[in-house]
C-alpha cells in the first residue's frame, strides 16, 4: 500500500566566534558539565518498518529491536504518543497490542529515561486517502475555493502552477498559465472545456468563485487585471472561462481612430485597496460581495480614455450587492455602517441571507459578537441572535442539506453551551446536541457539517478528549469521535472548504485542496 508523507526540514546555520584572553598563565578549569551523564544503552530499531505496515485496533504487531535484552522488564512502548500494551519482549523482538483508541504515528520506546524512535505504523480506518486520485504535485500556492462544474472543479486561490504544467520561458503562443484559477476534472487532472488564459497575473489572487443564474461565473479576490484586462477585484467569466467583455466608446487622445473604442470588462463595478473575501450569486443575476472595503468603484467611460479611467466612487462597507452590469444595488444594505472591526469570512444560507463572521462587536450599530446574519435586503436579521463570550471566530460554513452552520474559533458558552466549535441552526439557535471535545489550549480553525450530519474539524490540536490525534478529526452529530473514522495522522496544512463526491472506487468521499478522502 502506498503511503503519502511530506517532510519539511529547516536547516539553520550558526557561526559562533569565541574570543578568550588572559593575563595569567594559570587557567582554572570548571567541572565537566556532562560528567555523570548516562551512556547510550545501545538500543535501536533494526528496520524502518514494523512486521506489517498497518494494523487495526486489537491486533498484534511485531517490532524488531536490538539491544533490548537487558531491559525486557523495563520497556515503555507507544505509537503516536499513545501507550500500548507490550505482549512479549524477547532478545530482539517486541510484540505489542494496538489499543482501541489510537491514531497513526511513529513507534517509540522509553527505557531508563532514554527515548528511542522507530518506524511509523499506519492505523487502518474507514477514512483513507484515495490513492488513485490524479493529483500528485498539486498546486504551487494556496487554494481558497472550489466550485463543482461540468463533472470537475473550478479551483481558485493564490497559486501559479499546477502539476508543473505552467510554461513561461517560451514564445507567447506557447505559454501555459496557471494563475489563480484552473479547471480540473473528476480524476484530479487538468480538465477540458475551460481555459482561463493568463488568469490573475502580477501577484493577483482569487478568493471566491460562484455560479450565476445565467450559467456564467463570478470571481472575487485581489486582482487588478484578469486575462490582461482591467478588473477591480471582481470579474464575470463566460462558461468557457473567458472574461465577459464588451466594447465601449472612449475619449480618443491620439490620432489613431482605433483608440476611440476599447474592449473592457462587461461587469463595470468593484472595489480597490481591500480584496473581496467572498462572492455569492443571487436571484436576477445579481451578486453579493463581502470584504473589508469601504468604497465601491465604477468607471464612467464617457470621461475615460484607453489609458485613463474616470472613477465614480460611492461609500459602501463590508457587504454590497451589485446588478448584472456591475452597478451598485441601492436597495441593498441602505445606511450600512458595516462592522466596527474586520470581517474574516462569510457564507450564504437560506433565502439569500448572508452570515458574516470576524473580529467585531457590532454591525450596523447593533451588537454582534463576531457573527451577524444579514437578511436578503442587507439589513441585520434580529432573530439571528447569539450570545456568549467570543474572542475570535475563524471560519463559518453552511450545509444546505442539513440546514446547519458550523463555526470554529476561540469562544465559550456560545448560546449558553458551545466552546471552540458550534453547530448553529438557521434561526441562530445553537444545536445543543453537538458538544465539542477537549483539545486543551489549542484551537479549531475550520469546521463543516457533512451531508450525513457528521462534522469535520481541523485545527492546531494534537489530542481530542485526551487521546493523541491528528489535527483533522471526523466527529459524530453529538461531537463524539469514533475510532473507525479517525486512524489517520498527522494532517499538515489548512482547510478552506470541503466538497463531497465519490472516490475512484465509487465510495462516498470528500475533496479538500485537491485530495480525495473516501469515507466508508
Amino acid at each position: 500500500m502506498k503511503r503519502f508523507r511530506l517532510k519539511y526540514v529547516l536547516y539553520t546555520g550558526m557561526i559562533l566566534a569565541l574570543a578568550v584572553s588572559s593575563c595569567s598563565k594559570d587557567i582554572a578549569l570548571g567541572t565537566d558539565p556532562y560528567a555523570g551523564g548516562k551512556g547510550s544503552l545501545g538500543i535501536g530499531f533494526y528496520n524502518n518498518y514494523a512486521s506489517q505496515e498497518s494494523a487495526k485496533p486489537g491486533e498484534l504487531v511485531d517490532f524488531y529491536v536490538k539491544g533490548i535484552k537487558p531491559y525486557l522488564d523495563d520497556i515503555e512502548f507507544s505509537i503516536n504518543e499513545t501507550k500500548v500494551e507490550v505482549i512479549s519482549a524477547k532478545d530482539s523482538l517486541v510484540t505489542i497490542r494496538i489499543p482501541e483508541e489510537i491514531s497513526s504515528g511513529e513507534a517509540k520506546i522509553i527505557v531508563d529515561g532514554q527515548v528511542f524512535y522507530g518506524p511509523r505504523l499506519e492505523i487502518e480506518s474507514n477514512m483513507t486517502l484515495d490513492e488513485n486520485y490524479g493529483v500528485v504535485n498539486g498546486f504551487v500556492g494556496a487554494i481558497s475555493d472550489m466550485l463543482p462544474n461540468s463533472g470537475g472543479y473550478i479551483v481558485v486561490g493564490s497559486f501559479f502552477n499546477f502539476e508543473n504544467e505552467a510554461v513561461l520561458n517560451v514564445d507567447e503562443s506557447k505559454k501555459v498559465y496557471r494563475n489563480g484559477i484552473h479547471f480540473i476534472n473528476a480524476e484530479g487532472k487538468t480538465g477540458s472545456g475551460m481555459s482561463f488564459g493568463r488568469g490573475a497575473e502580477s501577484g493577483g489572487f482569487i478568493n471566491s468563485v460562484t455560479k450565476m443564474t445565467d450559467g456564467k461565473f463570478m470571481i472575487g479576490g485581489g486582482f487588478g487585471t484578469f486575462q490582461k484586462r482591467g478588473a477591480y477585484n471582481i470579474a464575470r467569466l463566460n462558461a468557457n472561462g473567458s472574461m465577459d467583455t464588451t466594447i465601449v466608446d472612449v475619449i480618443n487622445t491620439t490620432d489613431n481612430p482605433k483608440n476611440s473604442r476599447d474592449t473592457v470588462s462587461a461587469f463595470n463595478g468593484g472595489v480597490v485597496t481591500y480584496p473581496l473575501l467572498k462572492v455569492f450569486g443571487v436571484s436576477e443575476n445579481r451578486v453579493i460581495a463581502v470584504g473589508n472595503f469601504k468604497e465601491y468603484y465604477k468607471i464612467d467611460y464617457t470621461y475615460s480614455s484607453r489609458d485613463n479611467r474616470k472613477f465614480v466612487v460611492t461609500k459602501a462597507k463590508n457587504v454590497i450587492r451589485m446588478l448584472p452590469d456591475g452597478s451598485l444595488d441601492s436597495t441593498y444594505a441602505m445606511e450600512n455602517l458595516g462592522a466596527n472591526g474586520s470581517v474574516l469570512d462569510a457564507t450564504m444560507i437560506d433565502n439569500e441571507r448572508v452570515v458574516v463572521i470576524g473580529a467585531f462587536t457590532s454591525y450596523n450599530g447593533k451588537p454582534a459578537p463576531g457573527i451577524v446574519c444579514l437578511k436578503s435586503d442587507g439589513s441585520v436579521d434580529p432573530s439571528f441572535n447569539i450570545s456568549g463570550h467570543v474572542e475570535r471566530i475563524f471560519s463559518v460554513t453552511y450545509n444546505a442539506e442539513q440546514k446547519k452552520l458550523a463555526i470554529s474559533g476561540i469562544f465559550n458558552a456560545l448560546g449558553g453551551h458551545a466552546n471552540g466549535v458550534a453547530i448553529i441552526n438557521t434561526d441562530g439557535t445553537v444545536d445543543k446536541q453537538f458538544v465539542f471535545g477537549d483539545i486543551g489550549l489549542e484551537v479549531a480553525n475550520f469546521a463543516q457539517v457533512l451531508n450525513n450530519g457528521r462534522v469535520i474539524v481541523k485545527g492546531t490540536f494534537k489530542t481530542y478528549d485526551g487521546i493523541p490525534r491528528g489535527s483533522l478529526v471526523l466527529l459524530e452529530k453529538d461531537g463524539s469521535l469514533l475510532q473507525k473514522y479517525n486512524g489517520q495522522a498527522p494532517f499538515a496544512g489548512t482547510i478552506t472548504k470541503v466538497l463531497e463526491t465519490k472516490s475512484s472506487l465509487g465510495e462516498t468521499s470528500f475533496v479538500n485542496r485537491g485530495r480525495h478522502l473516501p469515507i466508508w
